[in-house]
């Protein structure tokens, strides 16, 4: 059963807030981001947009503060068994991760209440207290059903903008960003990207991202006589032996045997 430890609503803070947890909350943390921030888990940066909860392990090391703004959130520490963590997984809530919703007004209005009731000392309080924490996890549940489903198919402005999108990918194979980073500047979850690119195309962003990198990368390998591990930089990768595995992956040879093959005509 999920108990709650403490709570706060509606918390502000100054535009130089930071919380460091380099070893954890030290308990299951709950939080709605009312305002522009910043989240760094397990030394992952994500840039994050006011309405957007997070479910953060006891243990798992974070900071996260204001973005150049007054900072503004609800919190919750609380417990809860494997079961309870199982459930979550069921409803689709994310552990560690950003969860864009949006419109949080119906979830922050909860916490309130929620918090006033813990807090309280009438009859009932924690009966109330459990009942209104299994409603507000089904609601954050219906908030992310209800986006997956705005996201389900693409509409003719975002297909214009996915067009976009792919020919940025083969136009630039070296310089771009991060998936969620992509996600992030079309405004919606990395799921709902995927879902909406391989709608579009029938296949996904980071296929497409792949293949552009090793087409790319032929045209260098073809053209010039640089190090293999410039091009691999040139092509996007920081490790060298993750673009020779994807190359060998993708053509069935690795860059070298192709340049070689290329170099004695024997094909491509």
């Amino acid at each position: 059963m999920i108990k709650i430890g403490s709570i706060g609503y509606n918390h502000s803070h100054g535009d130089d807030f930071v919380l460091d947890c380099p070893n954890g909350p030290g308990a299951w943390l709950f939080l709605i981001m009312k305002s522009r921030a910043f989240m760094n888990i397990k030394g992952v940066n994500y840039s994050v947009k006011a309405g957007t909860v997070f479910v953060l392990e006891p243990d798992v090391p974070c900071r996260y503060g204001s973005d150049g703004e007054n900072y503004t959130d609800d919190w919750c520490y609380f417990n809860m068994t494997q079961g309870d963590v199982e459930m979550l997984g069921k409803m689709g809530i994310g552990i560690n991760t950003p969860l864009y919703l949006g419109s949080i007004d119906e979830l922050s209005l909860l916490v309130y209440e929620i918090t006033v009731e813990f807090y309280s000392s009438d009859i009932y309080h924690d009966e109330i207290v459990k009942d209104y924490t299994d409603i507000f996890f089904r609601r954050i549940s219906r908030g992310i059903l209800k986006k997956s489903a705005v996201e389900a198919s693409p509409t003719s402005e975002q297909r214009s903008s996915l067009a976009n999108l792919r020919s940025r990918i083969y136009r630039e194979p070296g310089s771009l960003p991060s998936v969620a980073t992509l996600a992030e500047e079309y405004g919606v979850s990395i799921s709902g990207l995927e879902h909406l690119y391989k709608k579009a195309f029938g296949t996904s962003v980071i296929s497409d991202i792949i293949d552009s990198r090793v087409i790319y990368a032929k045209r260098l390998l073809l053209s010039s006589n640089i190090l293999i591990s410039e091009v691999a930089e040139k092509c996007g990768y920081n490790c060298c032996y993750s673009f020779m595995r994807q190359f060998k992956l993708k053509t069935g040879l690795t860059p070298t045997e192709f340049r070689k093959m290329a170099a004695t005509g024997e094909g491509t």
